[in-house]
């Protein structure tokens, strides 16, 4: 009988001992799934008029996606790299639109490299020795007069030689991503200032997110102290719904022009970029036929996109999972996917999922984010536990393996 009584204490402690075992043990940690939506094809032509020499990039809006044409090769920027000039010294020295700014007195040295830079024919602003122009009117002569010289002037005074200003146009593309460009003057007027299409788009998008940059280039001509009125090069300027930016020519680089027009893009006022470089010219000059080929594109380019939804809102696109839960708690996007998309293009997406803590879900608790690629305005989502789940219960810890 006492035997019996040891036994069955025994098998109770032992009883004992396991389910205080299985209720204690470290739970396994939840997991996600991810379920990636499959890729949409968007119908329709997406065909446009790329120039059939030199190289172009279009985009529309400040982040549109960016299309190309043409070889990838560094070309000469000629005139274009003054976008840059003028971006790095509104950088520096913010000017409120409509304000002169600081006056830049005119030495016998910039007097100097006007005169040197007149005799070669190249595009100049006439200054004189001891004369004072603004940040405005200087600015004024780099992008709407093209001056060289003046392109000079600024260097000096923002960072008080051309070597060191040419090193913060360097500096300012690599923060920028423009991996495929090098700058070795302020004015383009050297062979080896170099860049690609897609890269004079970056610069050219950025500096026209500045009112002041954006009012100068948007301006038919200017008028200076000793320079008189002259008329923007990018004559195309206030015309064709163009509202900007730099035009840029010579025999090295051909025609060059980075354009920003108003288009109407799927039933909306939307602004339209791009850049066209290397185009030959003709009798009639460099210059024009650039203008023809960033026009046509301006035109065509509204026809090439369509407005959709690519993925709805609440779709779900993963899982929270856990070994003691039968049913797993979907992960759904909170917003719609939509925007512009390009015609005859496959947008693909992008799920990221962060891992969950503890052993409870809540719901509409963040759980990580979704991306589209390939569309031009709401291209992310927050994604979220759809609804709430409890951690384990007594009876999965008791029976669980």
């Amino acid at each position: 009988m006492r035997k019996a009584v040891w036994a069955i204490a025994i098998v109770v402690v032992l009883a004992i001992a396991l389910v205080v075992v299985q209720v204690t043990r470290s739970t396994p940690s939840q997991s996600v799934e991810v379920h990636t939506p499959p890729p949409v094809h968007v119908q329709g032509a997406g065909t446009l008029p790329w120039p059939t020499s030199g190289a172009a990039a279009v985009a529309i809006g400040t982040n549109g996606a960016v299309r190309t044409s043409g070889s990838t090769q560094q070309r000469p920027t000629a005139s274009l790299a003054k976008m840059m000039t003028a971006y790095v010294v509104l950088a520096d020295h913010p000017l409120q639109n409509g304000q002169p700014g600081p006056s830049i007195p005119i030495t016998t040295a910039d007097v100097a490299t006007y005169n040197s830079d007149a005799a070669a024919s190249d595009s100049v602003l006439q200054v004189s020795a001891g004369e004072s122009i603004t940040e405005q009117q200087a600015l004024e002569g780099l992008l709407v007069a093209s001056a060289d010289n003046i392109a000079v002037v600024l260097a000096n005074w923002d960072a008080g030689s051309v070597t060191a200003f040419v090193a913060k146009m360097n500096s300012t593309a690599k923060s920028l991503g423009m991996d495929n460009t090098h700058y070795t003057d302020p004015s383009g007027l050297q062979t080896s200032t170099v860049s690609t299409p897609a890269d004079q788009l970056t610069v050219a998008r950025k500096a026209m997110a500045n009112p002041t940059f954006a009012s100068i280039v948007a301006m038919q001509s200017a008028t200076f102290p000793v320079g008189g009125t002259v008329q923007n090069y990018d004559y195309d300027v206030g015309h064709d719904g163009v509202i900007g930016v730099k035009t840029g020519s010579d025999s090295a680089a051909g025609g060059c022009w980075a354009f920003a027009a108003t288009r109407t893009v799927a039933g909306k006022p939307q602004t339209v970029y791009g850049v066209v470089m290397g185009i030959p010219g003709t009798a009639t000059g460099l210059i024009e036929p650039a203008l023809a080929a960033g026009k046509a594109l301006a035109d065509a380019l509204p026809g090439t996109v369509s407005t959709m939804t690519v993925l709805p809102a609440h779709t779900v696109v993963g899982y929270v999972t856990a070994p003691w839960r039968s049913t797993p708690v979907p992960i759904r996007t909170l917003r719609a996917l939509q925007g512009l998309v390009e015609n005859g293009s496959t947008v693909t997406f992008h799920v990221s999922l962060d891992q969950v803590p503890g052993t409870t879900v809540d719901a509409g608790q963040p759980l990580g984010m979704v991306s589209a690629q390939g569309v031009s305005g709401v291209a992310e989502s927050p994604v979220e536990a759809s609804a709430g789940a409890s951690g384990p219960g007594l009876s999965w810890r008791l029976t669980r393996a």
